[in-house]
Formats: C-alpha cells, sequence, structure tokens
C-alpha cells in the first residue's frame, strides 16, 4: 500500500510540475486592446521595390532545421550538411532556425543569428532573425490572440525582425488574428505546409505592413519533395547580413514556389508612376494577377511579359502575384501612405481588463484547492 501511494505521489509531481509551469503564462500574459480596423491611407503610395536597381536578387531560405537538442526536435542533419545542400542549390543567403537556439556554426558575414519560438501544440510558431537572446514563454495548449500579442511584444526587443511562420498550419494564426496582431515585420506567406494567402491580405486589408516571405521550412534535406520547393528572393546590395536585414525590413523581397531554388522568369521592374502600377519581366508569365483590399482579384493578365493596373480612390494596397511555368512568386504590396512613415496599428495592454482577468483566475485556483482539500478530508478514516 505505501509503494501505491509512493508512486501516485511520484505521478502527481511528474504531472503536475509541467502542468504548472505550462500554466504559468497564462496567468501572467496580459488583456489587450485592439484598435479598430483601419486601412492604408494617403495621397501617396510606398512601393519596396523603389530602389536604384532591382538586379541585386539574391537567394535565401530563413527557415530550415538541423539536429538540435541531440535530436529531441525533427532535424535530421547538422547545420554544416543543411548549409552545403542549400548552396549547393544555388541559395546565397542561409537561415539555420532551431526551436529556440541561435546556431553560431559556420559564422561569417551573411550569418543572420535566428531561431523558431514556439512550442505549443496549435504550432503558433515565430521566427526571430537577427536574434540576440532567446525568449522561452509560450502557451502550449494554445493561445488567445491577446496572448500571441504578448509574444510579439516580448520578441521584439531581443531581435532585429520577427515573423509569423506558417499561419495556417494547424491554424496557429487565424484570419481575426491577422486582422489584430501588430508589432511584427514578416509574415512567411508561402510555405511548404500551406501559403497563407487570406491571412496576409487579413494583416494588409487592416492597415499592417506585414511583408512576404517564403520558406521552405525543411526538417530533412533527403526529402526533395520540400527542399528547394520555397524561398524568397531578397533584393539587397550584397548579402551581407546587414544588408539583407535592412532589405527584408523595407519590403525590397517576394515569396517564390518552384523547384530547386531555380528561377524560370525575373523581375525587371516594379514602378509606380502616378495611381499606376506596371511590372516588367525579363520573360513572358502564363499570368500576371493584381489583388487589393480583402484578397480580390484587380486585374488580370495572360502570357504577358509587362502588365499595368491603375488603383482607384478605394484600393488601400495593391500586390502581384506572377504564375510561370515552374515557379509562382508574390510579390510586396504597393500601400497608400502619408510620404513619412508607414501607419502601424499597435495593440496596447488594457490594464483594468488585465486584473480582472488575474483576479478571475485566483479565484478559480482558490475554489479548486477548497475542494481538493475538502475531498481528502472526506477521504481521511473516522
Amino acid at each position: 500500500m505505501a509503494f501505491v501511494r509512493v508512486l501516485g505521489w511520484a505521478f502527481g509531481i511528474a504531472l503536475g510540475v509541467p502542468l504548472f509551469f505550462a500554466a504559468v503564462p497564462y496567468a501572467l500574459a496580459p488583456v489587450y486592446e485592439f484598435p479598430p480596423p483601419r486601412s492604408f491611407a494617403g495621397t501617396h503610395w510606398y512601393n519596396p521595390y523603389d530602389v536604384p536597381s532591382l538586379s541585386a536578387w539574391h537567394v535565401a531560405n530563413f527557415h530550415a532545421h538541423s539536429i538540435a537538442w541531440r535530436g529531441l526536435t525533427n532535424g535530421h542533419q547538422p547545420p554544416a550538411a543543411v548549409r552545403a545542400a542549400y548552396r549547393q542549390m544555388g541559395a546565397q543567403v542561409i537561415g539555420v532556425s532551431n526551436y529556440h537556439t541561435v546556431d553560431s556554426t559556420g559564422l561569417d558575414s551573411t550569418f543572420i543569428g535566428s531561431y523558431e519560438y514556439g512550442y505549443s501544440i496549435p504550432k503558433t510558431h515565430r521566427l526571430a532573425l537577427g536574434a540576440r537572446e532567446v525568449n522561452w514563454i509560450d502557451f502550449v495548449f494554445g493561445a488567445t490572440t491577446s496572448q500571441k500579442q504578448w509574444v510579439l511584444d516580448r520578441l521584439r526587443p531581443t531581435t532585429a525582425l520577427s515573423v509569423i511562420n506558417h499561419p495556417v498550419m494547424r491554424h496557429g494564426h487565424t484570419v481575426d488574428d491577422l486582422r489584430a496582431l501588430g508589432n511584427y515585420d514578416l509574415i512567411e506567406a508561402m510555405s511548404s505546409y500551406g501559403d497563407s494567402p487570406a491571412e496576409w491580405d487579413a494583416a494588409l486589408s487592416t492597415g499592417h505592413a506585414a511583408w512576404a516571405i517564403g520558406s521552405d521550412d525543411n526538417h530533412d534535406i533527403t526529402r526533395t519533395d520540400i527542399l528547394g520547393r520555397v524561398w524568397t528572393m531578397v533584393l539587397a546590395p550584397s548579402t551581407r547580413s546587414d544588408a539583407v536585414l535592412a532589405a527584408l525590413k523595407h519590403g525590397s523581397q517576394f515569396a517564390v514556389r518552384g523547384f530547386g531554388l531555380h528561377m524560370d522568369n525575373e523581375v525587371r521592374q516594379v514602378r509606380m508612376q502616378g495611381d499606376t502600377i506596371a511590372i516588367v519581366l525579363v520573360g513572358a508569365a502564363r499570368r500576371i494577377r493584381f489583388v487589393g483590399d480583402g484578397g480580390r482579384e484587380l486585374a488580370l493578365a495572360r502570357d504577358v511579359a509587362t502588365a499595368q493596373y491603375v488603383a482607384q480612390p478605394a484600393d488601400s494596397y495593391v500586390r502581384i502575384e506572377v504564375e510561370n511555368a515552374a515557379t509562382t512568386f508574390w510579390l510586396n504590396p504597393m500601400v497608400r501612405w502619408d510620404d513619412s512613415a508607414l501607419a502601424e496599428p499597435r495593440p496596447t495592454v488594457n490594464t483594468g481588463a488585465t486584473w480582472l482577468l488575474r483576479g478571475a483566475l485566483l479565484l478559480v485556483l482558490g475554489a479548486l484547492g477548497a475542494l481538493t482539500n475538502l475531498l481528502l478530508r472526506r477521504r481521511k478514516p473516522a
């Protein structure tokens, strides 16, 4: 009997301690107040490709995994092998982004310290690019929009750029989340684990300047069905980490889906003259699609290398999708602005609601404690 009691206590501790630490973030997280949806506005247009030259494109993949944590996570090769596989395909900027650890092997001028943030069951993950330290707090069993915002706010001071990863994977970030969340830089709109155009357009339609990247999120370089199938083309003067991060911050990149990091068409120009948006490619594309607020198709051109669209007063942003024989790529949008700064809605902490929630949690915990004590008293022999 004593052995059974000891076993019961051991099981309770083994189960209770992890559950306690998993529950702590739910008690600490504040409640946020999200600003009402507001579209981009202004008399001018922000063009993320308005740079001196559109010839310096670099192949990049920022999201891939290697062996880490002594093989506990899903990574099958060492970092050097992962980098070698991408380099062989022509990648010039290669990121190894293991969970909550920054790989420091293979340091050179192109190195961008990064890691994937998140260990929740619904795969609510983010990517920290240019990470200065690792954050640990997450919501194992899923999170409200406020709790997701708290993670983004905690991530901001510790990294150069923050990315919302694969939003559609297990519905980690929903359309409603993306309408509300702020204080991040990029969204992984293209991924091997599902593209997220609806989530991206939800963010853009509510005035969030979320620039898109694409990543294959590879865990095993022998998986040719994933390796090199999604990537990012970055427009930067060099592949130095500072130049690449600055380009991503500016929005000077586009996401690509194809094969082996190989482009079968090239972007020659993306220009904005007045309200006319024009794209010029090296070769004819099967389709060039202009997309606006809410993901609405604004115009469609077929079998051309040049296409244009005249933005209407109701358009707050216009982005371009290009479909070729072997690749599809999504360019970042032209957005309305006041020619000084892009407006970015910022959620704020609702102090009253936060303490009201914490008080309610304390009452629930107190009630559970009292109930447990009562049950234990009843089990005592008379």
